[in-house]
């Protein structure tokens, strides 16, 4: 086994297994500073990730290491802490068609510079796509390949049902249109079985059986989309305008008689008029900042690891009971900014009851050039009933942020019953908002 090989296998811990099956597993796992990844083990080899490595593109996650040995395939890259689209689409969310566009379009982007690399991701799906404050991330290479054209159909047949386009199953070898098609899919999965606008047209384009009848590139792909976006700004401002006719034409048509008699003019000074214009803007700031909070994965379990006996043992002498955490269940608090302007440098102060914590103080690099930044507050035993989370910079108007205790985290224990989160969340332009939630320990 290669030096890099053995690096990836042994100097990351896992903190969870995410997937599991024939073709590999995929871990959330740390390192000695706790700063958080994900580690991939793919049953193969000859997969595009040293390619990878090499690209620097938005949407993609960066690739720390990546070796091959004992025909499997590792991996370490950047963890993209957001919504699965999938996971959404089990909860019954159905995205508008301007969500759909912006989230095709960043896709576009993506494939075409993977494209121009030769690569094909050849497993788009709700499912490997991340939406990480208004971006979408692609994820999971598992099943790309190199361009080659050589190949008469596809040796290995890879790809997810529903969204794999005919060629991957042996009818032929794929090329980029494989990636469109599987895109169109996307799209239609996420918009849902009852819409019927103007993306439908471009969708059908995508998912043409014969891949000679599909929209020959992401470029060309893209170009359309665009227009159908175009389309419908223009549309909006057009009724906008005469929306903004018929008002006036419905004042003018009411408009009461003038009185003969001139009332008395009021003088405002311009100071009257700073004050009363300050007063203003302070009032619909007020009025507008909205913020809501949304915590997800409170469940525990009672750990019975034998890999876990040391911590096990030392949270024993404490009087604490170690917990474990469903399979990729990370504690996640999502703020969702409702308001018309940024929640500038938002903050949780996460208050248990009967729950205590151990971790490292850490500070992360996030989306978009902040940094999310984690503090335990330990008592002399080491352990922490009270977790700080903030974020520098600002969660933009109508957007959303996810807040998840990993990495900082190490481990749970229960120190009595009944256990709870009292969250108090904050920020600079907003008034603290405290909620508090029930954990379940099985």
């Amino acid at each position: 086994m290669s030096a890099t090989a053995e690096f990836i296998q042994n100097n990351f811990k896992s903190i969870t297994v995410l997937k599991a099956g024939a073709n590999g597993v995929t871990e959330l796992v740390t390192d000695s500073t706790n700063a958080v990844y994900i580690r991939k083990t793919v049953n193969g080899t000859g997969l595009p990730y040293r390619a990878l490595a090499q690209m620097n593109i938005n949407g993609l996650p960066k690739i720390y290491y990546c070796a091959e040995a004992d025909d499997k395939t590792y991996v370490v890259e950047e963890y993209i802490n957001g919504v699965n689209l999938q996971d959404e689409l089990e909860q019954d969310r159905v995205f508008t068609e301007k969500q759909v566009l912006q989230i095709a379009l960043q896709l576009c982007d993506v494939l075409l510079a993977i494209h121009s690399k030769g690569v094909l991701h050849r497993d788009i799906k709700p499912g490997n796509i991340i939406l990480q404050n208004g971006s979408a991330w692609l994820i999971d290479f598992g099943a790309a390949k190199t361009v080659s054209g050589d190949k008469t159909q596809d040796t290995r047949i890879l790809g997810t049902p529903g969204f794999a386009p005919p060629e991957q199953y042996g009818f032929s070898t794929t090329d980029t249109r494989s990636d469109i098609y599987a895109l169109g899919k996307t799209m239609q999965a996420l918009l849902g079985e009852k819409y019927n606008g103007k993306i439908k047209g471009v969708i059908a384009k995508c998912t043409q059986f014969d891949p000679q009848k599909r929209i020959a590139s992401v470029a060309e792909l893209k170009k359309l989309l665009l227009q159908t976006q175009s389309s419908s700004k223009n549309r909006v401002a057009t009724a906008t305008a005469v929306l903004a006719i018929l008002a006036g034409g419905y004042y003018y048509l009411n408009l009461p008689q003038q009185d003969t008699a001139q009332p008395q003019q009021q003088v405002i000074t311009e100071a009257q008029k700073d004050t009363q214009s300050e007063a203003a803007t302070e009032q619909e700031t007020q009025e507008q900042i909205t913020a809501g909070l949304i915590v997800k994965n409170l469940d525990f379990a009672i750990n019975t690891n034998p890999l876990y006996q040391t911590v096990r043992e030392q949270g024993k002498q404490a009087g604490l009971t170690l917990l474990e955490l469903s399979k990729g269940k990370i504690p996640t608090f999502t703020v969702h900014n409702d308001s018309g302007q940024e929640l500038k440098n938002p903050k949780l102060v996460i208050q248990f009851t009967n729950l205590m914590v151990t971790g490292n103080n850490f500070t992360a690099d996030s989306w978009g050039g902040r940094q999310i930044n984690w503090q335990l507050a330990k008592n002399n035993q080491v352990y922490a009933d009270t977790v700080t989370i903030s974020l520098s910079g600002s969660i933009p108007a109508n957007d959303y942020f996810d807040f998840p205790l990993a990495g900082a985290l190490a481990n749970y224990y229960a120190s009595g019953s009944p256990a709870a989160a009292q969250v108090t969340l904050t920020a600079d332009n907003l008034e603290p908002l405290t909620q508090t939630y029930n954990i379940k320990i099985n």
